[in-house]
């Protein structure tokens, strides 16, 4: 985006397969210059855990691609650790169903679950107190592993979005019922993105997830890894390299409005992967006249034959709207935060249009 001598610089890498990751992680730190002493250092990695998924699903970030970043870290010294908050299950549970509870035995590292919220209130910004775990706050460098993929309510999900995962789990249902539009929510993320100022972002998108994600998605093999010091530069140059719209993800928009962003310098490979396919949650974001939202923006509905009533989605939905045992969903209730989609493991809610709740 930039040109000249920029102090940001966003890396993208191809490798196309993540058994040869590491060598181009390291390719990516050293263009980046990204050559901190470690020796002693405290280094958490925040890598995405939604839910028990096996790493195949490509929901949470992949076990190879952890262990790559995790060696690297070791390897200069440093007192490495993974931790995540999942939604709807333990840190345990989802770290084995994804691989990375063996990676961090093999390598003898801990896998942090996020369950001892500190509560933090900043000087500046729209949101300015947040319960963050214990863990983000007392480490020294926070190093972020998102993994590519798109996303119900926030479009896309990408650095940004992933330090949410910081927010301890049961705790993320509270912002989602008191930020209720897509907008909000997103001013939110910045907001605490900018307090939580990760040291390095690393987006895994060797392979990824599109269309209606962030967990029942179309599984996607771009062959990139992006990364940087700056996650509003990276996230923004992700999102031109697979040609997204600014304007129709406000997460994206706002971070250029606020100037976050800034300019900066892309370097590495030259890669070309397809456009991203956006969810069919909302086709004009948030900036249109109300009814006109209403007409365009769908809401998510119980599909019964998919339906196992595991009943993930009635323990997780912040305004307490669905009931499983009718397999319905009260839309008075309903906020359109969509976690009900983002979580369930059958892929059993879908979209539909209504005019009136």
């Amino acid at each position: 985006m930039g040109n000249g001598s920029q102090t940001k610089r966003v890396a993208i890498l191809s490798s196309p397969e993540y058994k040869k990751c590491r060598e181009k992680i390291s390719e990516g730190l050293d263009l980046i210059g990204f050559d901190e002493t470690l020796r002693g250092k405290k280094v958490l990695l925040k890598v995405n855990l939604l839910s028990a998924r096996s790493p195949e699903s490509c929901v949470t970030t992949n076990p190879l691609f952890v262990r790559a970043v995790a060696e690297l870290f070791l390897g200069r010294g440093a007192e490495v650790s993974v931790g995540d908050s999942p939604a709807s299950v333990s840190t345990s549970v989802a770290g084995y169903a994804s691989g990375i509870s063996q990676v961090c035995k093999e390598l003898g590292i801990p896998l942090l679950d996020f369950d001892d919220p500190v509560q933090i209130v900043f000087d500046e910004g729209t949101y300015r107190s947040f319960l963050i775990s214990k863990p983000v706050l007392e480490t020294d460098l926070l190093i972020n592993l998102p993994k590519l993929k798109t996303h119900a309510l926030t479009r896309v999900t990408l650095g940004v979005k992933n330090l949410f995962g910081c927010v301890p789990g049961a705790k993320k249902q509270g912002w989602h019922f008191r930020v209720r539009n897509m907008k909000e929510f997103s001013k939110m993320l910045l907001d605490l993105a900018v307090h939580l100022r990760a040291d390095l972002t690393v987006i895994d998108g060797i392979y990824g997830m599109d269309g209606n994600g962030p967990s029942n998605g179309r599984i996607i093999k771009p062959g990139i890894i992006g990364m940087s010091r700056d996650v509003f530069a990276l996230d923004d140059a992700i999102a031109e390299l697979f040609g997204v719209n600014h304007s129709k993800v406000p997460i994206l928009q706002i971070a250029r409005d606020r100037g976050l962003v800034g300019d900066y310098d892309v370097v590495g490979d030259e890669v070309h992967p397809d456009k991203l396919l956006l969810p069919e949650t909302n086709f004009i974001g948030v900036y249109g006249a109300a009814i006109l939202r209403r007409i365009v923006t769908k809401f998510p509905k119980i599909d019964r034959e998919r339906c196992r009533s595991c009943r993930v989605c009635e323990n997780a939905c912040p305004a307490k709207a669905i009931d499983i045992n009718r397999f319905a969903i009260d839309y008075n209730k309903c906020i359109t935060c969509y976690v009900c989609h983002e979580l369930c493991p059958e892929d059993a809610i879908v979209f539909t249009r209504r005019l009136f709740k």
